[in-house]
């Protein structure tokens, strides 16, 4: 299978970035791979699944109608997707979270290759980040339906959170959620559901 980089047209206000997105990417398949951060898979297949669905978080960021200053990462194992959004979007800070010290110890490493100064990496359990106001990001780390029932007693947190693309059953009065839907690639079609408490 021959690899390409592409980023999406959605997506192609990042390409500015492309070079420490490809660094990243290169570390994943190697340092990610060889220390248990991701599962052995393909260039193509990291390429998508982790740097272009991550990107993606980005975009909803960028749209999020409350003013940011800071974003956490909750369950972020090998940076994802915190590290394509830190890259993509310097001026906010990323706190990725994860309770793993080996986890947490190789981020610290690789926030020093890519010289990344908008991180800050935190080893604790994610639920106990929890707080009101707050905006938070997670791709396999937890479901929508999860989500709902994590945040639900926390006035104006917004979880933006890696969905299947079913109906989210949800209490319409005190929770807001939006699907957003995009194609990683020219063939897959992916879903992020954003839930705010209200």
């Amino acid at each position: 299978m021959t690899f390409t980089p592409q980023i999406p047209h959605w997506g192609a206000k990042n390409n500015q970035y492309s070079e420490k997105l490809y660094e990243y990417h290169s570390w994943l398949l190697d340092t990610g791979i060889k220390n248990g951060l991701i599962s052995n898979k393909n260039k193509q297949l990291v390429w998508d699944e982790f740097i272009i669905h991550s990107l993606y978080f980005g975009i909803i960021i960028r749209k999020v109608d409350k003013p940011i200053n800071k974003v956490y990462d909750l369950g972020t194992g090998g940076g994802i997707p915190g590290i394509p959004v830190a890259i993509t979007n310097p001026n906010i800070l990323f706190k990725l979270v994860d309770i793993s010290e080996s986890r947490v110890y190789e981020l610290e490493r690789l926030k020093s290759i890519l010289g990344l100064k908008n991180i800050e990496i935190i080893r604790k359990d994610a639920k106990s980040i929890l707080s009101d106001h707050n905006l938070y990001i997670s791709r396999c780390y937890i479901s929508s339906k999860e989500a709902l029932g994590l945040i639900k007693s926390y006035k104006n947190a917004t979880y933006i959170v890696s969905s299947n693309g079913e109906d989210l059953d949800h209490d319409k009065n005190m929770f807001h959620v939006k699907q957003e839907n995009f194609m990683i690639n020219s063939t897959d079609l992916r879903h992020i559901d954003v839930i705010t408490v209200r």
